[in-house]
């Protein structure tokens, strides 16, 4: 009688448990990294979007102005304008400089007469102001002449993020431009 060696197949199309545990870490450690800068750049995202909103408001009320929108129905004797203010860093507004005083005063962006307040999301503010505590940027017609704190200034608003704390700034420059600096 021949006898025959019987090899007995080892089936070796699996994984082991050891490369089970490595590519579930590293799975898990690539996700993780994932997660973290989609959140951060999810936050970064509505900071510009809120600058990007402010730059066009400013734009608004210039075309206000030029526009000759009317406020409580007649044309504002100062224009329309902006107002940013640390005293209340989570909104701004637009307004009609009823009095010609080129600033912003209490009544003059009741929103039923055609001004605006506008509320920021949560986890934003304004957090500075380079010409102290509030900017006022008034659009005065026809040209428009634009008055920022009641000279041709540039106004520099910067705008705040408080979970990543990341900042973007706004400047409106002496003839009325608005963009994004950084």
């Amino acid at each position: 009688m021949i006898f025959r060696k019987i090899k007995k197949k080892v089936n070796t199309a699996g994984f082991t448990i050891m490369e089970m545990i490595v590519s579930i870490f590293i799975i898990a450690l690539i996700s993780g990294i994932f997660l973290v800068n989609y959140h951060g750049a999810s936050q970064r995202s509505g900071l510009i979007n809120v600058v990007q909103k402010a730059i066009s408001d400013v734009k608004l009320a210039e075309s206000y102005c030029l526009g000759t929108k009317e406020y409580d129905g007649a044309m504002p004797a100062g224009g329309w304008g902006i107002f940013f203010s640390l005293d209340s860093p989570g909104s701004y507004v637009i307004f009609a400089d009823k009095n010609n005083n080129q600033q912003y005063d209490s009544g003059e962006a009741d929103s039923a007469k055609g001004g605006k307040t506008i509320v920021l999301p949560n986890r934003i503010i304004l957090d500075s102001i380079n010409l102290g505590n509030r900017a006022d940027i008034i659009f005065l017609p026809p040209d428009p002449t634009i008055y920022i704190n009641g000279a041709s200034n540039s106004a520099h608003i910067k705008f705040r993020e408080s979970i990543a704390n990341t900042t973007k700034t706004m400047e409106v420059n002496s003839f009325g431009l608005a963009e994004a600096v950084d």
